[in-house]
């Protein structure tokens, strides 16, 4: 078996499919278009290296040390980055379909058009985290079936841009999205229960079929969102702005339902409705 050290992963970087590189220091190091298909990475330092359009496909790199690390293009297809750091990173067109994220650090990292499809970021740090544009949907698996998309659930997606993002499935059960910027963003079938949804802006959103129920709503933006089939059952949505009668009316609500004031609602019977602005 190879011995790596720093200088053999430079003189290698095209040869390191399966290299057993756990706990090494290759912080700083230019590995561009690296080979490190199925590379243990566990613990290693990386800080600030440039992977651009490395292969680290079904890699494994828990708890190692991506922080400030250029990333970009880089493929981490079903690669293991449970509780790695990477804050600051670069992973901007990035590829993670179907990568294990759970506890990572992603504070400030940039994703934008990165590929997160069925990508499992439970329980991480995605404050200030660029996702303009990226792809967190699920998959299609067969006629007629997608998976879920992204699992983001018990995060921390304070002050995250996800402006012109296709969400669409993800799972958000308990995250926190204050300040989240969804503006354009596709968040159809998305599941927002128990969020914490303060001063987040869904300007011109789509979130036909998204689950809001038991979500918490404070002072959020709805300008322009479509509201199909959208599960607003026993929500206070008594401080949010900008949110349409017809929308509304279009989207599931109930007797618990709590309303902004400029809207009424008009009971035709116990499950039917009308909506209308107030005088």
């Amino acid at each position: 078996m190879t011995t790596w050290d720093r200088d053999k992963v430079t003189n290698s970087k095209n040869n390191l499919e399966g290299a057993e590189l756990k706990g090494l220091d290759l912080s700083g190091l230019d590995l561009s278009k690296a080979n490190m298909i199925s590379a243990n990475l566990i613990s290693a330092d990386l800080k600030g290296v440039t992977l651009v359009g490395a292969n680290l496909f079904s890699a494994k790199a828990m708890r190692a040390d991506f922080s400030g690390a250029n990333l970009s293009g880089t493929n981490f297809l079903k690669a293991n980055l449970t509780k790695t750091n990477l804050k600051e990173a670069n992973l901007n067109d990035a590829d993670l379909t179907g990568a294990n994220l759970a506890d990572t650090n992603l504070e400030k990292a940039d994703l934008i058009r990165a590929k997160l499809v069925e990508a499992n970021l439970l329980g991480a740090n995605l404050a200030g985290a660029d996702f303009s544009e990226a792809k967190l949907t699920g998959r299609y698996q067969r006629e007629g079936y997608y998976s879920r998309g992204a699992n983001l659930s018990k995060g921390k997606l304070m002050g995250a841009n996800l402006r012109g993002a296709d969400a669409s499935g993800t799972e958000m059960k308990e995250t926190d999205c204050t300040d989240v910027d969804f503006t354009n963003a596709n968040l159809s079938e998305a599941n927002f229960k128990h969020a914490l949804l303060k001063s987040s802006c869904f300007v011109n959103a789509k979130l036909g079929d998204a689950d809001f129920r038991s979500a918490r709503f404070i002072d959020c933006d709805f300008s322009g969102a479509e509201l199909i089939e959208t599960k607003f059952q026993g929500v206070d949505l008594s401080s949010v702005k900008n949110i349409s009668a017809k929308e509304l009316q279009s989207a599931l609500i109930d007797s618990e339902t709590r309303v902004p004031d400029y809207i009424k609602v008009i009971w035709k019977s116990e499950d039917t409705y009308e909506c209308e602005l107030t005088s």
